[in-house]
């Protein structure tokens, strides 16, 4: 809690140019002074330097004012003031225990303001203040006439009061700018609409545009990947023949390789072969002679070629047989070619002219679509025209039904406020009536009471007359005695208050003694049975001392025995000594007692006994003691348990009997210089004495005189009281009729008011059912307007056929683009197979046949000159042969081995010819195929870079007709890129999505304009919601202060509510005056004082006002809190109950908050913590600090008490 710890100030109104510096000590400050001493000035040195500006509320006409004029001398040229406040809960956002706020005003009005020291901007400081609850509007500063201010108030100003409490005034700002909002977002909303419609027509321009360019971008990326798919294949294709060249090769190689061995073993089987033969024809011949030799060699030699040129013969005709039977079937395979060129032909040039047919037949096609698109769009914008017109009068009619809704919720709210207003008016009637007849009791009761003040009067003027006879003699002989009785007055006074000291004083003593003198009289006398004082039984920890203090009361000083015959011994010694009144308690009669079950509370720290440390012997007497009490942690608690039945105590020491008692627990201050001296004393009491007895002898000879005439004077007295209170009863009658007679005016004036109101909600009414009607013949003009539109319905259905005819084309073209593609990939094929197939074919078969012809020729020639070669051939083979056996008799045996020998010899040459045949053919194959490759990787290269170069991340894979579907996406294409808007995807995205924004925007701006109209609604019903919390927590707290305030102890309290045996008290409450309409209307404050009937405060005496008001204010400081309060002489009106009341209700709130407050009664100084007296010095004020004692509080209590 923030409190004030210390004000200073200097050259601030009358404090003088000097500092001066009032140090708050308490929670509970109290400030009193003659009247003009400059007290109030303390409380205006508080609000300067938390910043109030207003002058009205420093009670000067501006600001530079509040400097000090000089009194008559020298006037200061400014005015500072410094206030200190505890911070250390932290409530002020400073991390310092102390708070100095310093304000400073020069002549010219400017303020500084600094925080702890340093300059800060009120606004800041304001802020700080107000986190922290302290502010100087509200009503935690009291000024003086406030109460009686807001007693006056009418109800509208009570509500008004209360409203700006409440902080009402922030929702009517919320809604006047709830409603500016609103207005700007229809305005954006207006603005949103129309970019919308300008942003949606370029979309409709843009996207035929846009179409046309994805289309070409749709056919480069197919063209790209046909050519792709047709490369790649390519390429797959030229790397399966490289493979399949490799395999050829390796197979060539490897048939080369044993072509190779087999040659060696044939050229070396040859060679043994020919050595084998020389060794046989060697011993064959031996010792023949040449010429045999030579003639077989020769022999040899020309069979040999014989053979060759015999089997070469052969070889020819066998060949030229070949060629015979060859060239017939390749003429007729020549002939074929040409026939199926010649049908190629015709099917390539049948399929031109389909193809073109079909592609007049698709551009027609491609036309009509084109037209029916055209027509198509034209529907499309009648229709959305048509729905826009539609979406106008729906939206229209939607307008309508919420008019409408709205009419009714206002008719149905109008009919609802009648029901109130007759209810009221019949309420008003039977309250007028109640009024009149209250009127007429009055009006008959103060007749009765004038006839007996007449006849009083009669009677009071014989007693009076008689009375004077007897004064006259009375006042000779008083008269001699008044001095006398005087003095022996004013003696007696004396001598009662010292000796009223002198007894307390010595009650005190006594008991504070009693504990040691009872156990050494037990000791002197050996009394059984006596077991100590409470204080040597008990332990406690220092942390709960001061709440066992307060829970023991009169056990404080108990004296604990054993049983009832100890105690009554002890009784005797103690009546004997005579020392005063003694507590004992006998163990045996509370061993048993038992605690009280603690409730469970995180609050509730446990039973008191809990927390007292005995022998287990005193447990019921600790039990007995403290068993019945509960430890709550604060007073809060401790009071709400207490109206529960609980007797609790705070750590603190606050106590709270069932039903809330509290009581305030301390220590006693040491007592000294209390008594007299004893013989000056005895010395008065004798002079008082004799002064008695002279006076009682001087009248005891006008005893009989005196009776007569105090009987006489008892009697007039009587008879003038009676007579007051009839003249003062009849007074108040008088002045009650004519507050009940204008009550009957205000009834009658409300009443008629009532009646205009319920005659204006009935033209209301009447008006509404007639806008009612309005708004449903608008309604249903509206409907028919929407069911006359019967052209949208035709026009989709058109819509709707032109979309089935629109879907027929495209089929149409679809199949047509299909027939077409497979014309010309038919067309493709027979072209690629008339180009690469059969002109190929027939120019091989007509190389083919030219060779053979010439081979044909070459080897016919040689046939038939070779019989002349043979026979000459033969002839000389016979002649060698004939010569040969002339020569060679004997060498015939060795001939079948020779034979043998040349025949194996021709056998193996035959298969070495072979073998380099085909190792020659192998060869040529060989090199045919490694050129090929070449050509072929080559091949490769260039299709990896036209790849590369169409980077086409994913191939799509080869079909027929690929390269036909290729040409005619490359004619498309070319067609369409020469009048593509190649930004047109680009500006279409860009205006589709500042259209998508647009959008976006119009919806949050609808939800934002439908948000604020919600919150629009909602503000009502939240500022009503809050005030109506508001009323009812005021309206408690009021309740429950006014109880308190009021509580008498004269009686009990007969309310229906209250329990039996409540002691008297009043009641008041707070009452709306409409609750329908709270604003529109005011709150009344009813009061019930003790034995009186209720009323509106408006018609109580000053005194009631004022307390009614005063708990008012201090109902509304309840529910809004502050730090501290500073009171200005609000108990100014209030009588010695009220003011001890009140000072009782601002002592029990000092634990949450600190009271400064300026009073002249001694009932409310009495219970402050600590006092400051001001007075005037010199035109200068000055200030006392005074802080009571426990006996200077006591001794004020028990004066405002008597």
């Amino acid at each position: 809690m923030v409190y004030i710890k210390k004000v200073e100030t200097r050259g601030f109104k009358s404090f003088g140019s000097r500092p001066v510096s009032v140090n708050f000590e308490g929670r509970f400050i109290g400030i009193t002074g003659p009247n003009g001493s400059g007290k109030s000035n303390i409380i205006d040195a508080i609000l300067f330097a938390i910043g109030e500006n207003r002058p009205r509320m420093m009670r000067v006409p501006k600001l530079s004012g509040l400097i000090f004029d000089g009194a008559g001398g020298n006037p200061s040229t400014s005015a500072r003031v410094t206030i200190t406040l505890d911070n250390t809960s932290r409530e002020i956002s400073i991390d310092n225990d102390r708070v100095t706020l310093t304000r400073e005003i020069r002549s010219g009005g400017d303020s500084v303001y600094l925080l702890n020291g340093k300059k800060v901007q009120k606004g800041t400081l304001s802020e700080l203040l107000r986190l922290a609850l302290i502010s100087s509007d509200g009503l935690n500063f009291v000024p003086q006439g406030m109460v009686t201010h807001l007693a006056d108030l009418d109800s509208a100003e009570k509500r008004g009061l209360i409203e700006e409490i409440v902080g009402v005034a922030q929702f009517d700002e919320k809604k006047e700018d709830a409603l500016k909002q609103l207005d700007i977002a229809d305005r954006k909303l207006e603005i949103a609409m129309a970019k919308i419609g300008e942003v949606k027509k370029k979309i409709d321009s843009l996207e035929g545009e846009r179409n046309d360019q994805l289309r070409l971008q749709n056919l480069e990326h197919e063209r790209n990947n046909l050519k792709s798919a047709i490369i790649n294949q390519k390429l797959e294709d030229t790397k399966t023949s490289i493979n399949n060249n490799d395999q050829l090769l390796v197979q060539l190689s490897t048939e080369k390789e044993k072509f190779s061995e087999e040659l060696i073993i044939i050229n070396k089987k040859l060679q043994e072969l020919e050595n084998e033969k020389q060794s046989t024809l060697s011993q064959a011949i031996g010792g023949a002679p040449k010429e045999l030799l030579t003639v077989q060699i020769n022999l040899s030699n020309k069979k040999e070629e014989l053979v060759k040129f015999q089997n070469k013969i052969k070889e020819y005709e066998q060949d030229t047989k070949k060629i015979n039977d060859s060239l017939p079937y390749l003429v007729d395979m020549l002939s074929e070619n040409n026939k199926n060129s010649i049908v190629s032909e015709t099917t390539i040039n049948n399929l031109s002219k389909t193809l073109d047919n079909d592609e007049k037949d698709l551009h027609l096609l491609n036309d009509n679509m084109k037209k029916c698109d055209s027509q198509r769009n034209s529907l499309l914008q009648s229709i959305v025209e048509e729905e826009k017109l539609i979406s106008n009068i729906n939206q229209q009619l939607r307008h309508s039904y919420d008019e409408k809704n709205k009419f009714n919720n206002s008719l149905s709210l109008s009919i609802a406020k009648e029901t109130v207003l007759k209810e009221k008016i019949s309420n008003n009637e039977k309250k007028h009536k109640e009024t009149e007849t209250v009127v007429n009791l009055i009006s008959k009761s103060i007749s009765k009471l004038e006839s007996l003040q007449s006849g009083q009067e009669e009677s009071l003027s014989y007693l009076s007359d008689s009375n004077s006879k007897l004064a006259d003699q009375r006042e000779k002989i008083e008269s001699e005695l008044t001095k006398a009785v005087d003095i022996l007055t004013k003696a007696n006074q004396q001598v009662l208050k010292h000796e009223s000291k002198v007894e307390a004083a010595k009650e005190i003593t006594s008991k504070q003694n009693v504990q040691s003198n009872i156990q050494s009289i037990v000791k002197e006398n050996s009394v059984p049975g006596y077991l100590g004082g409470t204080i040597d039984i008990f332990n406690y920890s220092d942390k709960y001392k001061t709440a066992l203090h307060a829970a023991t009361k009169r056990w404080s000083n108990a004296v604990i025995v054993e049983d009832m015959a100890s105690l009554f011994q002890i009784v005797t010694q103690i009546k004997k000594h005579k020392l005063g009144r003694v507590a004992l308690i006998p163990l045996s009669d509370v061993a048993t007692f038992e605690k009280v079950n603690s409730p469970k509370h995180k609050d509730i720290l446990g039973s008191l006994a809990d927390f007292v440390k005995v022998d287990d012997k005193y447990v019921g007497i600790r039990n007995f003691i403290f068993g019945d009490t509960l430890l709550v942690s604060s007073a809060k608690i401790g009071y709400l348990l207490s109206q529960k039945g609980y007797r609790t105590v705070s750590i603190s020491g606050d106590l709270f009997e069932p039903g809330g008692s509290v009581f305030e627990t301390g220590s006693i201050s040491p007592i000294a210089n209390l008594f007299f001296d004893s013989k000056s004393l005895t010395q008065i009491k004798s002079s008082v004495n004799n002064l008695r007895e002279s006076i009682r002898k001087r009248k005891t000879t006008i005893t009989t005189l005196n009776s007569q005439v105090k009987e006489m004077e008892s009697t007039q007295y009587n008879r003038n009281l009676g007579l007051t209170k009839l003249t003062s009863e009849i007074t108040h009658l008088k002045s009650v009729k004519i507050r009940y007679t204008k009550v009957i005016s205000k009834t009658k004036e409300h009443y008629d008011v009532l009646q205009k109101q319920i005659t204006s909600l009935s033209s209301i009414i009447t008006d509404q059912e007639k806008s009612l009607i309005t708004i449903n013949n608008l309604i249903n003009d509206q409907k028919n307007k929407i069911d006359s539109q019967s052209s949208l319905t035709s026009q989709k259905n058109k819509l709707n056929s032109l979309d089935d005819e629109k879907t027929n084309l495209s089929t149409t073209i679809d199949t047509l683009s299909e027939t077409i593609r497979n014309n010309q990939s038919t067309i493709t094929k027979e072209r690629a197979n008339l180009e690469h197939n059969l002109k190929n074919q027939k120019s091989q078969l007509n190389n083919e046949i030219s060779t053979l012809k010439q081979e044909l020729e070459t080897k016919t020639g040689f046939l038939t000159t070779s019989e002349n070669g043979l026979s000459e051939l033969q002839t000389n083979v016979e002649s060698l042969t004939i010569n040969e056996k002339s020569l060679s008799v004997e060498s015939r045996k060795m001939k079948p081995i020779i034979d043998a020998l040349d025949k194996e010899i021709k056998s193996y040459n035959k298969t070495k010819e072979s073998i380099q045949k085909h190792v020659m053919a192998n060869t040529s194959k060989s090199n045919s195929t490694d050129h090929h490759n070449s050509r072929l990787s080559d091949s490769i290269q260039s299709y990896k870079n036209n790849l590369n170069d169409l980077n086409s991340n994913q191939l799509i894979e080869y079909f027929s007709g690929a390269d036909n579907l290729l040409i005619d996406l490359d004619k498309e294409y070319n067609s369409l890129r020469t009048r593509v808007n190649l930004l047109a995807d680009e500006q279409y995205r860009a205006m589709y999505f500042g259209y998508k924004g647009f959008s976006e925007r119009r919806n949050q701006l609808q939800k934002e304009r439908i948000a604020i109209v919600e919150f629009i609604d909602n503000i009502d019903s939240e500022k009503r919601d809050t005030f109506l919390d508001a009323f009812q927590k005021i309206d408690k707290e009021f309740r429950n202060i006014f109880v308190q305030l009021t509580t008498r102890d004269s009686g009990y309290c007969d309310h229906d509510n209250c329990p039996p045996g409540r002691i008297l008290h009043g009641d008041a409450w707070l009452e709306l005056d409409n609750p329908d309409e709270i604003f529109n209307a005011g709150v009344t404050l009813f009061a019930k004082f003790p034995n009186k009937v209720e009323r509106d405060i408006i018609i109580c005496s000053g005194g009631e006002k004022t307390v009614a008001a005063l708990c008012l204010i201090l109902a509304i400081q309840a529910i809004k809190p502050a730090p501290f309060y500073v009171f200005d002489e609000i108990d100014a009106h209030l009588d010695a109950v009220n003011s001890s009341k009140l000072a009782e209700i601002l002592q029990s709130r000092t634990s949450k908050s600190q009271v400064i407050m300026i009073s002249l009664k001694d009932t409310i100084l009495s219970r402050v913590d600590t006092m400051y007296g001001v007075y005037h010095e010199r035109s200068i004020t000055k200030i006392l600090k005074f802080r009571p004692t426990e006996k200077d509080i006591e001794y004020a209590k028990g004066i405002s008490i008597k």
